[in-house]
């Protein structure tokens, strides 16, 4: 058997039990961060916003910037117009070089949506996120038509053959 006193150890815990208080304490507040002091205007210049907290942002975390809202619907319009480009790709790409370029603007559409869900991310911008990550999955989609057949994954049609290079 153990050579431990039980009884010892069990006194031991219900001692520091009791010592505990029964109500927790209230979690402590971080000091508020320092006001900014006001300063003297230069000549002529508007002076800083008195009583506005150091570290805090300048616009409220909910609002976007117009140019930031700008850059993300462009980003959009991007991958859209990259989207719409390979939807109603004109050349054949069934292999060689038109294959080539048809997968060139694939990862194109794979790149520019990652760009926009990561430029979203930061924004705070959810539905553009969710289109960004769209993109990226309708690129994969895109890419695995084309190159599953070649590898020997999926099974080979007229439109898409197995064969990488023409002839």
């Amino acid at each position: 058997m153990s050579n431990r006193d039980w009884d010892k150890e069990l006194a031991e815990i219900d001692r520091r039990l009791a010592s505990v208080p029964d109500e927790p304490k209230a979690p402590a507040r971080p000091a508020p961060p320092a006001m900014a002091a006001p300063t003297a205007p230069a000549a002529g210049a508007a002076s800083a916003a008195p009583g506005r907290r150091l570290g805090t942002p300048a616009e409220a975390p909910g609002r976007r910037s117009m140019r930031t809202q700008l850059a993300l619907l462009l980003r959009l319009a991007f991958g859209a117009a990259v989207v719409a480009a390979l939807i109603y790709w004109p050349y054949p790409s069934r292999c060689g070089l038109g294959l080539g370029y048809y997968l060139a603007l694939v990862s194109v559409l794979g790149l520019a949506g990652l760009a926009t869900s990561v430029s979203a991310w930061r924004h705070r911008a959810a539905f553009v996120h969710a289109l960004g990550i769209a993109m990226i999955v309708g690129a994969g989609v895109l890419g695995a038509r084309e190159v599953l057949p070649k590898v020997g994954y999926a099974f080979p049609t007229p439109t898409h053959p197995a064969s990488w290079a023409c002839g």
